[in-house]
């Protein structure tokens, strides 16, 4: 037989693990995107924005348009996901940004400590997860179903 504790302790787990960790996802994206928002509003995005024109360019997307992509991908992303405002396409967003991230990386190796792919991995599955869950049941969205 199960403790009354431990009954108590799995119901209040399901109930707030997943909110838990959809928060938590979504505010440690936001610094990212901050940043690189903060970078291009005092001029300083130079450097990433001819990256990614040297990397991904083509004509339809320029370095200019992909760096306010991901920069805005990152910040508002981050804060919907964080309270499960429009999840699944916030959720998916990222994970596609973290999907190239990653096949940048490659070539480094596994270890993010020698610029490897693990930590775009990581947030590219954690984000990829909540898209298929969705925003759970202490969300904005959960008001609006």
């Amino acid at each position: 037989m199960i403790n009354p504790f431990q009954r108590n302790l799995d119901s209040l787990g399901n109930y707030f693990s997943y909110p838990i960790i959809r928060f938590i996802t979504g505010i440690l994206l936001i610094p990212h995107g901050y940043g690189k928002l903060e970078k291009g509003w005092n001029g300083n995005l130079d450097g990433f924005i001819s990256f990614l024109d040297k990397e991904f360019s083509n004509p339809l997307f320029t370095g200019f348009f992909l760096a306010y992509l991901i920069a805005f991908t990152e910040f508002l992303g981050g804060i919907c996901i964080a309270f499960g405002f429009f999840t699944r396409i916030a959720a998916f967003s990222v994970t596609i940004f973290m999907a190239f991230a990653v096949l940048y990386h490659l070539p480094h190796g596994f270890f993010w400590s020698k610029e490897g792919y693990e930590y775009p991995l990581m947030w590219g599955v954690i984000t990829f997860a909540i898209f298929l869950r969705g925003s759970g049941e202490m969300s904005i969205d959960k008001r609006f179903r």
